[in-house]
């Protein structure tokens, strides 16, 4: 009777185990800088982010200013050495929030997003130092729109793409 009361409280416990472990979701990479090497971004099952870099355990990044509805998709890259890392992640409602460590989180503008649009790809990255973040996004309808801070969303070509 002890034997199976004890494997009972263990299976018990290992599946109580389970159920409060939370899952990778999102994973985001980039190189910091050429000092500073590889990091990584997750965001894990109830949407709480950790970054992390080798030799060192995973720390957990700020949500503050961030809706609680899902991420959907984060990028974070490197911006530049003067100005730090980014992230940016689209909401399940497809609203764009970014954010710069030390910072609280903020909206990004989708103006010339068309209405009802559905984003169901998304990448961010720094294009230059002089010419600043982008944001592509490849929309349900096939669409692919671009994103500059200060000259809003643009539809970009699909020509010679297969429809």
């Amino acid at each position: 009777m002890k034997n199976i009361i004890s494997i009972l409280f263990i299976s018990l416990s290992f599946i109580s185990l389970k159920v409060n472990a939370q899952k990778i979701k999102i994973l985001s990479s980039y190189e910091k800088n050429e000092a500073n090497g590889t990091r990584y971004v997750a965001v894990l099952s109830d949407n709480s982010i950790y970054w992390f870099m080798p030799n060192s355990p995973w720390k957990k990044s700020s949500t503050e200013g961030l809706p609680s509805s899902p991420i959907k998709f984060l990028s974070a890259y490197e911006k530049n050495e003067q100005n730090g890392t980014r992230y940016v992640a689209v909401l399940e409602d497809n609203s764009i929030y970014w954010f710069m460590p030390g910072n609280a989180w903020k909206k990004s503008t989708t103006d010339g997003l068309p209405n009802g649009y559905n984003i169901i790809q998304f990448t961010a990255y720094e294009k230059n130092e002089a010419n600043g973040t982008r944001y592509v996004a490849v929309l349900s309808d096939g669409s692919i729109y671009w994103f500059m801070p200060n000259n809003g969303w643009k539809k970009s070509s699909t020509e010679g793409l297969p429809n």
